[in-house]
């Protein structure tokens, strides 16, 4: 098992792929860090100065980061829960799970941005 494990390693076609997989989580993840400081620095905007612009541009910006996580999930090969050759309404089903999924992991991300903006703005004001 394991000289087998190793073997498969030592290829360089395997390396490539596993190599390629990464880059692609990495980038993936970059993104997503990327457009979430974008919305937490909106979100201090608009708590800091409640002005409609600000709030408007968190807004924008928050469905942009919806946007892309949908894109992750919706787009590219969903999370499947029924098996390939699935009748018309477990895709349906299936797709409805992805897209319920993207809501939640949306949600459980602004709640982080929104928790590290107001310790950010905490400790920053507290001075």
């Amino acid at each position: 098992m394991m000289r087998e494990t190793i073997a498969k390693l030592a290829d360089q076609n395997v390396r490539r792929a596993i190599g390629l997989h990464f880059e692609a989580f990495v980038n993936d993840a970059f993104q997503v860090v990327r457009w979430s400081a974008m919305v937490g620095f909106a979100q201090f905007l608009a708590a800091r100065y409640p002005k409609p612009l600000f709030s408007l541009l968190y807004w924008c910006l928050a469905s942009l980061l919806f946007g892309y996580i949908a894109s992750r999930f919706l787009l590219r090969p969903e999370i499947r829960i029924f098996p390939t050759g699935a009748s018309r309404w477990q895709r349906f089903v299936q797709s409805a799970f992805n897209f319920l999924l993207c809501i939640v992991l949306f949600l459980g991300l602004l709640s982080a941005i929104a928790a590290v903006t107001n310790g950010i703005a905490e400790h920053r004001f507290a001075q």
